[in-house]
């Protein structure tokens, strides 16, 4: 018997599910909005939730992760009356079971049910990969637990992993804490920075060459692809690998075999492939600039990097175990930081992600030099210019707009004014409401999803 928890704001359904589950034996309750039913999964140990997309107080696609970090991390059904192809991508991304459109036959609910559970089932019965060892991974943010997840499943497993990101999130980092996780870790870490490959020698560089296989091979070289042999090949921003290497690569991941420049021998190499790449390698693919067959290949495991202004929770842990190490880099006291500064590091957007803020901490330490105290002041002056600047245009965006500033050629932006309006309109709409999302919708004539997306660019509660 599994426990199962419904959270959907139509009570038939609710009931309907209720007495589903009741006749294949299994425990229910439910929940009529986002926030009851979070409450319900913190403090339950459920196995299946059925998940509504359109709650009066969420969007159930946000919601997904969330349930996913409770205890007993169930398995998630999502059900909606929405046929959103969008949303049944996200869905499953975001980790949820699957996606099942309203009205939906009791059989294929059944069978969903039945498939999931056997999942949990068999996967209780596999023995734990142990406590991952972060390597240098900081925070403890929902986003960064979801990737510590799949990088745990990806160091149990030996199958290749694709690894996206923007620049800056660390991709190499996460790798080689898939690597030092794995049964390879006493073996090489090989990296191949595919974004400065010399076409001309990459075929020697990565297969190696015998001696007199070209002007200039004086001697037998080993390729980098024989020194991961039983250990991880690296490559960094696979997008960059030239096409006319993508094919032959190809064979020898398929094959783990390979032949040298020159030789005319095939020789083995038992390695794993982690790549990473900040570009939609499928789209590229779609318009003939990688290979799919490749990329099929590469993407046997993927992991999926947050930006750091994703991670607002986390830029604070980051930047001081940051001031700790380069404190210890150049052997002085631990400093102090300003309320000032921390203000300033966490309403900056961090463009480059973790490795801009680390190259900024390093440069605040050097500026501070033996004071005891950073402030604002130590960090790159663009940083604290950029965050002044934006809140002089947040003051501006936030004055109201009368009749005589028209009347003196003070027009702003058509944009801002409209978004403005739009802001105070929503407003305005949930107070009336009292918070009662469907009678706003109702009122405004926009559907629930495109009011929770209007909800959530304002950040209105």
């Amino acid at each position: 018997m599994a426990d199962v928890l419904i959270i959907d704001d139509d009570k038939v359904i609710c009931n309907i599910l209720v007495k589903m589950m009741d006749i294949i034996g299994h425990e229910s309750r439910y929940a009529l909005t986002g926030k009851e039913g979070l409450e319900l999964a913190k403090h339950g140990m459920f196995d299946i939730v059925f998940l509504d997309v359109n709650l009066p107080d969420a969007n159930g696609l946000d919601l997904i992760k969330t349930i996913k970090t409770t205890p007993s991390s169930p398995e998630i059904i999502i059900i909606t009356g929405d046929s959103d192809p969008d949303g049944a991508e996200m869905a499953i991304n975001s980790g949820a079971w699957n996606y099942l459109v309203k009205p939906f036959l009791r059989q294929e609910l059944t069978l969903q049910v039945s498939r999931a559970l056997q999942f949990r089932k068999e996967r209780g019965n596999v023995s734990s990969p142990g406590i991952l060892k972060r390597n240098g991974i900081i925070g403890e943010s929902e986003e960064i637990k979801s990737c510590l997840d799949q990088v745990s499943a990806a160091a149990y497993s030996d199958t290749n992993v694709l690894i996206y990101g923007e620049q800056g999130t660390g991709k190499e980092l996460f790798a080689k804490t898939i690597h030092l996780n794995s049964d390879r870790c006493e073996n090489n870490f090989v990296i191949i920075d595919c974004s400065a490959i010399n076409e001309n020698v990459v075929e020697s560089l990565l297969f190696g060459h015998k001696k007199g296989a070209f002007l200039g091979a004086i001697n037998n070289k080993t390729g980098l692809v024989k020194y991961a042999d039983n250990g991880t090949l690296f490559l960094d921003e696979v997008a960059q690998l030239p096409l006319q290497i993508q094919r032959s690569f190809l064979r020898v991941i398929e094959n783990l075999t390979f032949t040298p420049v020159g030789g005319n021998k095939e020789e083995t190499s038992n390695f794993r492939v982690i790549a990473t790449t900040n570009q939609n390698l499928d789209k590229l693919s779609d318009q003939g600039k990688f290979r799919k067959d490749l990329l099929f290949k590469l993407k046997g495991l993927s992991v999926h990097l947050p930006s750091l202004k994703q991670m607002k929770n986390d830029i604070i842990k980051i930047a001081l175990f940051y001031i700790d190490r380069y404190c210890k880099k150049y052997k002085i006291e631990t400093k102090g930081v300003s309320p000032e500064f921390i203000d300033i590091i966490g309403a900056y957007e961090w463009p480059g992600n973790v490795r801009e803020l680390i190259n900024a901490i390093d440069k605040a330490i050097a500026s501070a030099k033996n004071e005891p105290t950073l402030y604002s002041i130590h960090l790159p002056s663009y940083v604290k210019a950029k965050v002044i600047k934006n809140s002089f245009i947040r003051n501006t965006e936030n004055k109201k707009i009368d009749s005589k500033d028209y009347a003196n050629g003070k027009f702003p932006l058509l944009r801002l004014l409209m978004e403005n309006t739009e802001k105070d309109y929503l407003k305005g709409l949930l107070s009336f409401t009292n918070g009662n999302v469907k009678t706003a919708c109702d009122i405004s004539g926009i559907s629930k999803s495109r009011m929770y997306a209007r909800l959530k660019k304002y950040c209105i509660s």
